[in-house]
């Protein structure tokens, strides 16, 4: 029995065996689009939601404060009727989140909306406050302005009300923030919990300990009476204090870790490894009994005596009490060697006194007079220069007796204020750590409450919107894919100068010829511009989220470029008659699998995209080709030919080929492929006259236009010809293809007679 005693007293302590809490948050924003700044993440949350926010909060603010005078509060409006309506609009707007982190598949999407809502709150929460002393300074210079006595009488009085809230904000500032949040809790914890966990599993809802967080609340987190009456701890300040914050923190960390290493155990982390998670460890207030607390151990392992318990069962608790002990013997003796042990005994002496010495002190000056006798002097002389201040004396009679009391405290006492403060200090580190990775990912995000900030970031398709529902009635769906049409007019710049010379209107000439009739056709097919000059038009067709009976962005665009060719052309028949200038034109096609974006110019929205730039190129027609008869006389009106070289093709995403196009229309290779995702298209090979006997292949098929009406398509796929650049002679067949929109009214005939056969 000796020898067991003597060994458990000698043994090293050990971490083998101990389970200890340890759980990671999940706050990552990875995988959401970054807003207009290119930075932060655009969320618009309810406008109705953010009214209650701020109803609420002015009421809470009147109740803890008692300013309802200065508030000028509607005495209609109940406290708790806001209460009941703040949290019934947090968990529509909530269920929202839910419900697009859903669709979207991105649990991200949730964790945005849970850390919008809480910087909205906190947010308002400061400003609101800050509204309340704006409101009484106004007074307080009202009051002043009239030589009045009982209007100053006002005044001095509200500057004494306004200095105590002054002095007292953190105080006020938390109380406030730990109601809203609880009510904030209510409903995640209640409302919410199993729709997240259903969807999202255990990462869906932030724990409670992430927002009902005092270090969120206060204005000032390292104000020493805040950390007192939050935390029971009084952390250095200077850089040569042995209980700053992050020294201290590494300091527990490396004592557990200098015990892991006593341990010697061949399968355990790298020293590295362990630290990262001893610092997992040090999260959670309750691994401080689990690790120490010997004393309650001990207990524990009486009553069960007491009750003749398992007796296995209480030599494992007094085995684990003597594991207990060692380990705290281990770090009482480590705090004892910084001097760390004699501020927290000297720190819950002074705690039931402290204030009343602050003001004039502050609690750090009353530490350092209960455990350095040679700055009493010095404090003495300040309070006594105070006293005149605060209109009493200030005796310092219960401070001698605290500190005497503080160097009295045994080792057994001192043990008991070590675990107090470690049970502390890993309350205050998880809070800290806590609110610093919140604040991160509130830093990321951006409350867009500006009208043209949020008109821009939903046109963009970067906002992410929570929303009450009738405000989702009108909500337009993002753009997920887009095509653009370019229409070039040929020879607009010798139309334009031989009708001045006539003594004709050229504008009004485009206006009634070209513009106006294809304004006319745009909602046929669900289009609309993007810009006009002069001699062009360009156009677009979206697609967007969940509107599949839209999904023919590039049939119609085909439809539509078609439709305009034929209109030109029949308005050019009456034109001919009236010996006025007939119009052709190029067009290209180009889709883009993904959003186009938009700036705004005042009210004027601007696209920007690629499919712009490649349109005109494909809308395009060199001069030089628009000589060769052989291309004039065609029966096509589009021949796309390479001149550069494959490696100057290779080294540009831009697009490099020439080009006959007049009154032709040519699609893109993206956008045919996705044409023929599309509708269904039947492969027709016919022989053309003029090209021998080698066949082409001809693609047709139909699709509706947004007015319900269907349209035939015939498309030609053609081989783009290798030439010589400065003689215009072919030299071979590439592997490329290109696409043309078929116009020629006998070959279309013929085409879709073929298909019908086949």
């Amino acid at each position: 029995m000796l020898m067991t005693l003597l060994e458990n007293f000698f043994k090293p302590p050990t971490l083998k065996g101990l389970s200890l809490n340890v759980r990671t948050v999940n706050l990552s924003l990875d995988g959401l689009r970054t807003g207009v700044d290119n930075i932060r993440h655009d969320v618009h949350l309810s406008d109705g939601f953010c009214k209650t926010v701020y109803d609420l909060t002015i009421h809470l603010i009147a109740k803890h404060t008692r300013t309802e005078d200065i508030l000028n509060l509607d005495k209609s409006s109940i406290l708790s009727n806001e209460k009941e309506q703040f949290k019934r609009l947090c968990a529509e707007v909530m269920t929202d989140a839910v419900n697009k982190a859903k669709l979207a598949d991105n649990p991200a999407i949730n964790i945005l909306a849970q850390a919008a809502v809480i910087k909205f709150i906190l947010k308002n929460i400061r400003s609101c406050f800050n509204m309340l002393m704006d409101t009484g300074d106004n007074m307080v210079r009202e009051y002043n302005i009239t030589n009045k006595r009982d209007k100053l009488d006002k005044s001095f009085s509200l500057k004494d009300r306004l200095s105590e809230l002054t002095q007292n904000k953190n105080t006020f500032l938390c109380s406030i923030s730990r109601e809203i949040f609880q009510y904030f809790s209510e409903v995640q914890t209640h409302s919410l919990k199993d729709m997240r966990q259903i969807n999202f599993g255990d990462d869906g809802t932030l724990p409670e300990e992430i927002y009902l967080n005092p270090m969120l609340y206060a204005e000032n987190p390292s104000d020493d009476v805040f950390m007192i009456e939050e935390y029971d701890l009084l952390m250095g300040h200077r850089a040569d204090d042995p209980d700053k914050y992050e020294p201290l923190a590494e300091f527990i960390v490396n004592l557990l870790a200098e015990i892991q290493i006593k341990d010697n155990n061949d399968n355990a982390l790298s020293i590295e490894e362990f630290k990262k998670t001893a610092y997992q460890w040090i999260r959670y207030a309750d691994n401080v009994d689990t690790l120490f607390n010997h004393f309650q151990t001990i207990h524990q392992a009486r009553l069960l005596k007491k009750k003749k318990g398992d007796k296995s069962e209480i030599s494992a608790l007094t085995e684990q009490a003597a594991a207990q002990k060692r380990r705290l013997s281990f770090f009482y003796k480590k705090f004892n060697k910084t001097g760390i042990l004699n501020r927290i005994a000297a720190l819950y002496e002074m705690k039931p006194i402290y204030s009343e010495y602050c003001p004039p002190l502050v609690p750090q000056v009353v530490l350092q007079y209960m455990i350095a006798p040679g700055s009493r002097k010095g404090t003495k002389n300040r309070l006594e220069r105070s006293k005149q201040f605060y209109s009493k004396p200030f005796f310092t009679e219960s401070l001698d007796m605290a500190a005497k009391q503080s160097g009295k405290v045994g080792k057994s006492a001192k043990q008991a204020c070590l675990m107090r403060f470690l049970k502390a200090f890993f309350h205050y580190h998880r809070d800290f750590q806590n609110a610093d990775m919140l604040r991160q990912a509130m830093d990321d995000l951006h409350l867009a409450r500006e009208e043209k900030i949020i008109h821009l970031s939903r046109s963009n398709n970067t906002l992410y919107e929570f929303l009450l529902p009738h405000e989702r009635v009108s909500e337009e769906k993002p753009i997920i894919r887009h095509v653009i049409v370019k229409a070039d007019v040929r020879g607009s710049t010798d139309i334009t100068h031989r009708m001045i010379e006539q003594g004709l209107n050229p504008a009004s000439y485009f206006s009634l010829n070209l513009f106006d009739p294809i304004t006319d056709i745009l909602a046929e097919y669900d289009a609309s511009k993007v810009f006009v000059e002069g001699d062009a038009i360009i156009l677009s067709i979206f697609e967007r989220e969940e509107t599949p009976e839209g999904w023919y962005s590039v049939a119609r665009a085909c439809g539509l470029a078609a439709n305009m060719l034929s209109i030109v052309q029949r308005y050019n028949v009456r034109n001919h008659d009236h010996q006025l200038p007939i119009i052709e034109l190029g067009i290209g096609i180009c889709f883009k699998e993904d959003k186009p974006l938009f700036l705004f110019d005042g009210p004027n929205r601007i696209m920007i995209s690629s499919a712009i730039n490649l349109a005109d190129r494909l809308s395009g027609c060199s001069k030089a080709l628009r000589k060769r008869q052989e291309l004039v006389k065609g029966h096509f009106n589009l021949y796309v030919f390479q001149t550069a070289s494959e490696e100057e093709i290779s080294k540009t995403a831009d697009d490099l080929f020439l080009r006959y196009n007049v009154n032709g229309i040519e699609l893109s290779k993206p956008g045919f492929q996705k044409l023929q995702k599309e509708i269904g298209m039947k492969c027709i090979s016919a022989t053309v006259p003029g090209f021998g006997t080698s066949k082409m292949n001809f693609y047709v098929g139909k699709f509706p236009t947004a007015t319900g009406e269907y349209q035939t398509l015939v498309i030609r796929e053609a081989p783009v010809i290798q030439m010589n650049p400065e003689t215009f002679q072919p030299v071979r067949i590439t592997l490329r293809n290109y696409y043309e929109v078929c116009t020629n009214p006998k070959i279309c005939e013929n085409i879709q007679k073929a298909a019908l056969k086949s």
